[in-house]
């Protein structure tokens, strides 16, 4: 569930502060790729590094935003 709190989160912050026009697409494609590629990962350290990932990025994109 974590994963998929983490994934949504994301994706919901690139769509906001960078946008999902057809230019900035390629933002949104990388996630999910990089989420589907993942998702036969075993070894639970590389599994919460991923996710840590995601959610540090999240929380960078939102906070950019606030301090503009």
């Amino acid at each position: 569930m974590e994963v998929v709190t983490a994934y949504r989160h994301l994706l919901k912050a690139v769509d906001k502060h960078i946008g999902g026009e057809g230019t900035k697409r390629h933002f949104r494609d990388f996630i999910v790729q990089e989420f589907r590629k993942s998702i036969n990962l075993s070894d639970q350290h590389a599994i919460q590094q991923k996710i840590k990932l995601a959610k540090d990025y999240s929380f960078m994109l939102n906070s950019v935003h606030h301090h503009k």
